[in-house]
């Protein structure tokens, strides 16, 4: 199992839009908002780190409002 925790930072005031996609992604195991630099922190599981790298570029990147992410892999 690949894990990875991701920090995401997004538009100013559509953060619980973006919370609520995050929590439709399937891999997307925890959602939690944050306060500072980053507005939301998820960890995403997946079976392999190819299907972890699909989901993170492919499906949390691509949601709107989305400004940058910081992905941390879990050794």
């Amino acid at each position: 199992m690949s894990k990875a925790f991701v920090a995401i930072h997004c538009e100013t005031g559509k953060e619980s839009p973006v919370i609520r996609k995050l929590m439709e992604i399937k891999g997307v195991s925890e959602v939690t908002g944050t306060l500072g630099l980053y507005d939301v922190i998820i960890k995403v599981e997946a079976p392999d780190s190819v299907t972890l790298e699909k989901i993170i570029t492919k499906e949390v990147r691509k949601i709107s409002h989305v400004l940058t992410t910081m992905t941390l892999m879990v050794i």
